[in-house]
């Protein structure tokens, strides 16, 4: 969809302040889905995220990660000790998690049992617009079917998105500060959809921007708030966690918002499962919240 044709198509659907997107709410919520262990508490929680075998896995400040099942049964805990501040957890199709750490300027790739099997950037070295080798407090990862890794640099002064090999050699970056499309204000979040288009929650810009996995600009859509946090589920629906304390479900195809979940307490991220149960990581609400269709 162009620019021209999504404002168009804007003025006719509600603004995010509005009372109503597409449809009413169709989700409740799951009280009490996980079995913590005995003496622990949710904290603040920022990043959620779901494995091929659907692990659940959580990370809250100031507790390491701790992993679920399905059932919300507590299997195990990791990285007491391992990262300073911890931001967004993701998965990858081999099982592996990766975790972008602000507080060191690095992002990890570790095995579900917490063993570290790549690290990228520097520990504690902040590296500006054009460094190839650090970040400054780096946002969010996603990582391609061919392996390819990409990732938001932008929870601080940087303002840009990074690619590496699968090896994690350097490839390039694109991105800079600016308003116009293509650059960014606070790149948040990023992810993929099934047909290799990366999308970018351009947060301090309001937008999600589109491009393609060279950098090319693709689009932008500015009707979801402020983007803080993206998900896109292997049929490409899109799911956008805003700073107005709300969740958007989305068609790729065209952007058209088909449903929400209001009443949220600063979420930070969103993950679904392979039934379509969603999980948001909240800070302000110090929990994970599970909701399944009514």
């Amino acid at each position: 969809m162009t620019d021209t044709l999504c404002a168009a198509l804007m003025t006719l659907m509600p603004l995010p302040g509005a009372l109503g997107y597409a449809a009413a709410a169709t989700y409740e919520q799951v009280e009490n889905w996980a079995q913590l262990p005995q003496g622990i508490k949710w904290s603040s929680a920022t990043g959620v995220a779901i494995d091929a075998h659907g692990t659940i896995y959580v990370h809250h400040r100031p507790m390491p990660i701790m992993a679920f099942d399905g059932n919300g049964r507590f299997l195990r805990a990791w990285g007491q000790g391992m990262f300073l501040s911890p931001h967004f957890l993701r998965t990858d199709p081999s099982g592996n998690i990766w975790v972008t750490d602000r507080g060191l300027h690095q992002i990890f790739k570790v095995s579900a049992k917490g063993t570290i099997l790549m690290t990228l950037g520097q520990k504690g070295i902040r590296g500006d617009n054009a460094s190839q080798d650090a970040f400054n407090q780096p946002a969010d990862v996603v990582i391609a079917p061919d392996g390819s890794i990409f990732i938001a640099d932008g929870e601080s002064l940087n303002t840009r998105v990074v690619q590496y090999s699968q090896e994690g050699k350097f490839v390039k970056y694109w991105g800079g500060r600016g308003t116009e499309p293509g650059k960014f204000d606070a790149p948040h979040s990023i992810a993929m959809d099934s047909t290799g288009r990366i999308y970018v929650a351009d947060r301090g810009n309001h937008r999600i921007q589109i491009f393609a996995q060279d950098g090319q600009y693709l689009d932008q859509w500015t009707h979801f708030g402020t983007p803080w946090g993206l998900f896109i589920t292997s049929d490409d629906m899109l799911y956008v966690v805003d700073g107005s304390n709300r969740l958007f479900i989305a068609n790729t195809s065209d952007g058209r918002i088909v449903d929400r979940i209001e009443g949220l307490n600063n979420p930070h991220l969103v993950t679904v499962d392979k039934q379509g149960a969603i999980y948001i990581a909240e800070i302000d609400g110090h929990t994970v919240k599970k909701f399944v269709k009514k």
